[in-house]
C-alpha cells in the first residue's frame, strides 16, 4: 500500500534529528581535509550524501532533479526501475514505479503544481507519464504539433522549468521545447551548431542536460572536450580546453549554473567538479578520487538547488554527494 510523503515524514521525524546530528559530527571531524575556499568567490564543503535509515544509497550515476516549490530532491535509477524523494535534509521520504507500473524509468521532473513526469521506457518506446503526487500514473503526456524534422523525436531526458518543459532526444542532438500540455513551443537542432555532421551522430553523445533561470539550456559533448550553452534564440557558445591540468577537461559530464553566474561543470576522468565565472574564467575545482566523503569517483550528472546545495551523482556505489556551495 501507498502511503503518503506527509504521513511518512512524520514517522521519520524523530529519527531524522539524530541522523541530523551525526551528520553535523561528520562534517566537523572532516573539515580540515574536506574542499574548502575553491577561488576568491567561492567556497565549497561536503554536507552528506543521499541516504535512507540503512546509510548512504549506494546508487550509481543516477539522474537528479529538484523540486523548488517543495524542497525535495528527485533521484531516477533506471536500474532498479524506481523514483526516490528526498527532503532538504537528504534523507529518502517516499519511492515509487518500483511495482513496474511506471515501466523502466529514464528520468523524471516535477511541475509547479505538483504533479510529476516520468519519462519512461515501454515496449512502444519511450513515453511521458503525468503522476499525482505519490507517483500513481493519471494519464500519458501526449507530444503534440511537432514539426516534421522532429517526427521522429524521441526524448531520454527531460527539465521542467519556467512552466515549460525541454525535451532532449541524445540520439538526434535536438531539443524540443513544449507547454504544460506537451504542445510542441520551440526546438533545436544541436547537431549543425556545434559542427556535428549527421553521419557522426552515432558517435557525437550530448551529456548533463540541464536549464538555468535564463532559460538556456546547458550541456556538454564528451568528445569534443566542451561544455556548451544554447540560448532561447538560439545563440550556442562553448567553452573548455582539452587537457589534465586545472581548468581543463578530460571526460566532462554534467553541468548547472547558478543565479550568480557560475558554472559548475563534473569530469569524469578527474573525478572533479570544476567551476568556471559568467566569463567562462576558471575558477577552481573540487572533490577528486579517494575514499574520504568530500571525494569523487567518477562524477557525472548534477543538480543545484535554491539553497546552494549541489548534488553529485558519481561511479563505485559511491551514491549522490551533496555539497554546500557558499558566495564570499
Amino acid at each position: 500500500m501507498l502511503k503518503t510523503r506527509r504521513s511518512k515524514s512524520r514517522s521519520l521525524a524523530s529519527s531524522r534529528l539524530a541522523l541530523v546530528i551525526v551528520r553535523l559530527m561528520m562534517c566537523t571531524a572532516f573539515l580540515a581535509v574536506l574542499p574548502g575556499q575553491v577561488s576568491a568567490n567561492v567556497e565549497v564543503s561536503f554536507l552528506y550524501s543521499l541516504s535512507d535509515f540503512n546509510g548512504t544509497i549506494p546508487y550509481n550515476w543516477v539522474n537528479i532533479s529538484v523540486d523548488e516549490e517543495r524542497n525535495e530532491v528527485y533521484v531516477t535509477d533506471g536500474k532498479e526501475r524506481d523514483i526516490a524523494v528526498f527532503n532538504e535534509l537528504g534523507m529518502e521520504i517516499y519511492r515509487f514505479g518500483d511495482d513496474g507500473s511506471l515501466g523502466s524509468v529514464i528520468d523524471a521532473t516535477v511541475e509547479k503544481d505538483g504533479h510529476i513526469l516520468v519519462l519512461s521506457r515501454r515496449n512502444s518506446g519511450n513515453s511521458i507519464i503525468l503522476c499525482n503526487f505519490r507517483g500513481e500514473p493519471l494519464a500519458e503526456l501526449e507530444l503534440k504539433k511537432f514539426p516534421p524534422d522532429f517526427s521522429d523525436f524521441s526524448p531520454n531526458r527531460l527539465v521542467y522549468s519556467q512552466e515549460s518543459l525541454y525535451l532532449l532526444d541524445k540520439r538526434s542532438m535536438k531539443i524540443a521545447v513544449t507547454d504544460n500540455n506537451g504542445l510542441f513551443q520551440k526546438g533545436y537542432d544541436v547537431s549543425p551548431l556545434v559542427g556535428v555532421e549527421q553521419n557522426r551522430l552515432i558517435a557525437t553523445e550530448m551529456e548533463g542536460f540541464s536549464v538555468d533561470r535564463k532559460g538556456n539550456m546547458l550541456f556538454t559533448i564528451p568528445v569534443k572536450f566542451s561544455a556548451y550553452r544554447l540560448s532561447p534564440d538560439g545563440k550556442i557558445t562553448s567553452f573548455g580546453r582539452r587537457g589534465g591540468g586545472p581548468g581543463r577537461f578530460n571526460v566532462v559530464g554534467g553541468i548547472v549554473a547558478d543565479d550568480r553566474g557560475y558554472y559548475y561543470v563534473s569530469d569524469r576522468l578527474k573525478s572533479a567538479v570544476l567551476i568556471f565565472d559568467k566569463d567562462f574564467q576558471f575558477q577552481g575545482e573540487f572533490g577528486y578520487r579517494g575514499s574520504r566523503p568530500g571525494s569523487l569517483i567518477g562524477p557525472k550528472n548534477l543538480a543545484l538547488d535554491a539553497e546552494g546545495r549541489l548534488y553529485v551523482s558519481q561511479l563505485r556505489s559511491r551514491g549522490v554527494s551533496v555539497f554546500k556551495i557558499t558566495y564570499k
